[in-house]
């Protein structure tokens, strides 16, 4: 429009007016083409914002949407895992790495939309990656030591072990780290590569587990008349495995006493309820049947000259 006055300032200069500056006409043809160049540039801004908002705003779909059914992927291979029985060690293990890989997935098809390319974008993950691979060797250590936990089994969810000098129910093998569960109930971190490095101890890899007591018989007790006894309070326990060796042997020969050593099998859930039951038990029919058990007596002698 601007340009079709100029236009008829121009003609109304040649044919009307020709008393009009020419100089003003010149301004105003240089001011309209200038507007239109500008108006050109500001259309061509709203155009490229309009077209990056869209982009952005399906960016936003994708990782809503996508995040939906990550989640809902993952919740779908816990269940079949549940159903088909994979042990809860492969579970707790694997599913946080594919939570990990859903996630990235959808963020770099995001990145796609708006127009980023993704291999730069996975060249510069590629250098990050080497570099916070450098910074953590450690933790790169417990990964791959977890893998290898869960690969060759050395031990799984629920067993009791004793590892790194300490104690406990494994209760979950993290990418990094194992939990284990103390008897006094405090949680023990435990990192996988040490783990793997050191011996462990696994006290239900087995499902039998023998029991070992000591009790002290004085010199002048009847031993023959103690073993026995012993043998028919283990033989009369339920939770005593009666297939498996039941052991009542002198064990070894200090100042004041004649060791024994009480041995038996029996299931690994029922170790400790049996232990501590037995000990009672022992004193309880020993002395029934006239049977003393060896203390340990601290002499003294005074000499009276002194």
């Amino acid at each position: 429009m601007l340009n079709f006055l100029c236009l008829k300032l121009k003609l109304f200069k040649h044919f009307l007016k020709p008393t009009i500056n020419s100089f003003s006409i010149k301004l105003c043809f240089n001011f309209a083409q200038n507007l239109n160049m500008d108006l050109g540039k500001f259309e061509w801004m709203i155009d490229e914002g309009i077209r990056l908002g869209l982009k952005l705003l399906v960016a936003l779909v994708v990782l809503s949407f996508g995040f939906w059914l990550a989640a809902r992927l993952k919740k779908l291979i816990r269940n079949r895992m549940i159903k088909r029985h994979v042990e809860p060690t492969i579970q707790e293990f694997l599913l946080p790495v594919l939570d990990v890989l859903f996630k990235l997935l959808v963020i770099l098809t995001a990145i796609s939309t708006v127009g980023i390319k993704v291999t730069s974008f996975a060249a510069i993950l590629a250098g990050l990656a080497a570099g916070i691979g450098l910074s953590l060797q450690g933790s790169l250590a417990n990964f791959a030591g977890g893998l290898l936990i869960i690969f060759f089994k050395p031990f799984k969810i629920g067993d009791y072990i004793e590892a790194l000098g300490e104690g406990g129910t494994v209760e979950s093998i993290s990418i990094l780290y194992t939990s284990v569960v103390t008897a006094s109930q405090q949680v023990v971190i435990l990192p996988n590569s040490s783990l793997l490095n050191n011996p462990i101890k696994n006290y239900s890899l087995k499902p039998n587990r023998r029991l070992d007591i000591n009790i002290g018989l004085p010199y002048n007790e009847d031993l023959d008349k103690t073993i026995e006894t012993l043998k028919t309070m283990l033989n009369e326990e339920p939770t005593i495995l009666k297939d498996k060796e039941i052991t009542v042997e002198v064990l070894s020969f200090s100042d004041l006493r004649i060791n024994l050593a009480v041995r038996a099998f029996v299931n690994s859930g029922d170790y400790w309820d049996t232990y501590f039951k037995l000990y009672k038990k022992s004193i309880d029919i020993l002395g029934k049947n006239n049977i003393s058990i060896s203390i340990p007596v601290s002499q003294l002698h005074i000499n009276k000259n002194t």
